[in-house]
């Protein structure tokens, strides 16, 4: 697919190293750094037919909205504004300040990406944006599953997700049925909608990573088998966080069900 001069200038202009280049912004620039690498993986893996240049941009800028969502809020969180949108907003304002008024497909499907990625459900997608999305949802998803454990107790400790100031009478150690059963299955789950607590946080992103070995099998045992994050393994990382943020009992099912999926 040919890439039009407006999204390659936009490319340009917003590169991920220096616009997540402040100290507080350096986990998202690894964040997106290791998502423009698991997209290609991911799309070799399942052979999608797309541009790769195209995909590696879209996956450098799937999550420029983080930038001003910190800016406004000094935190992530898209239950007050939603970094999607923000992304969106960006891209917009960059287009319209220089004089890009033609929606040609590349743009679409930048749009699209930044707009719908880890929400496709929101939108019928068309059947040249479809793989971009599906594509970075995916290696965001398993980017976020492997990292999860160099952020989750740091968010938990600083209320980053603020459950304890919206529900401070609510045991954070608390999960749900639905929560609980959809981590056991590795089915993924809206966290927005389900998510209460920094236990059923931990579980969603314990989910992902159980959906990702599901998927991806050697390829996410592999991930999930590595030194990482001042951790000898990233599922020994899991252990941890397990150990910190659920009860005991809970914490020694969710550590033997993960190292059972990763052995």
């Amino acid at each position: 697919m040919e890439i039009s001069n407006a999204v390659l200038a936009y490319h340009k202009a917003n590169r991920y190293d220096k616009i997540f280049a402040k100290k507080d912004l350096l986990g998202k620039k690894l964040h997106v750094h290791n998502v423009i690498s698991l997209a290609h993986t991911i799309a070799e893996f399942s052979s999608y037919d797309v541009d790769y240049e195209l995909l590696a941009i879209c996956a450098e800028h799937h999550d420029d909205g983080r930038v001003d969502q910190y800016n406004l809020l000094g935190s992530f969180m898209d239950t007050v504004i939603s970094h999607n949108v923000l992304s969106l907003n960006r891209l917009e304002h960059f287009l319209l300040q220089h004089g890009f008024n033609k929606l040609d497909p590349s743009i679409k499907i930048l749009r699209d990406v930044m707009l719908y990625h880890g929400r496709m459900w929101l939108n019928d997608l068309s059947k040249e944006s479809k793989p971009y999305v599906e594509i970075i949802t995916a290696a965001d998803e398993f980017e976020n599953a492997c990292s999860g454990i160099s952020y989750l107790l740091k968010e938990t400790k600083t209320d980053a997700k603020g459950y304890i100031q919206q529900n401070p009478h609510i045991d954070q150690k608390k999960v749900s049925t639905f929560v609980w059963e959809h981590f056991c299955k590795g089915e993924k789950f809206d966290k927005i909608k389900h998510c209460s607590t920094y236990a059923e946080y931990v579980l969603f992103v314990a989910t992902l990573a159980i959906n990702c070995i599901k998927t991806y099998h050697e390829i996410a045992k592999t991930a999930f088998l590595q030194e990482g994050y001042g951790y000898s393994s990233i599922l020994e990382g899991y252990h941890d966080v397990f150990k910190q943020t659920l009860s005991p009992n809970m914490a020694k099912q969710a550590y033997h069900i993960l190292s059972t999926m990763v052995a």
